[in-house]
């Protein structure tokens, strides 16, 4: 999906479930910009595609679980799943130009994000 066509998706999701996306967070999202606090389903709204590795708490999710499943349930109750999502685009940083980074996630928020330098060598 392109910027604009994410905007747009977020759009229809921000009408459908305003109480999911906080005022404060909906300008960046349409941006096209992670921000740290972000949930999974947030973040994916602003940055786009994503390759994920999730790491199901023991504690609520039986083994085998969807980990995609496991993503999206955090951005209605968080639990101690482990999440990292990768990204690529021209949005998160200035410059214009793909740089991919990653996102981790603790308690379903977004607690850190880094350029993954490997991929932009």
């Amino acid at each position: 999906m392109t910027l604009e066509e994410r905007s747009s998706y977020a759009q229809t999701m921000f009408a459908k479930h305003p109480e999911l996306f906080p005022e404060h967070r909906r300008q960046s999202i349409l941006d096209g910009v992670v921000l740290i606090g972000m949930t999974p389903f947030e973040a994916r709204l602003a940055g786009g595609a994503f390759a994920y590795r999730v790491v199901a708490d023991k504690a609520k999710w039986p083994e085998q679980s969807d980990p995609l499943e496991v993503m999206w349930a955090q951005s209605i109750q968080a639990d101690d799943s482990e999440i990292w999502m990768t990204f690529k685009n021209s949005s998160q940083f200035a410059g214009g130009k793909d740089v991919t980074f990653r996102v981790y996630f603790e308690r379903g928020h977004a607690a850190k994000i880094e350029v993954s330098e490997e991929a932009n060598a």
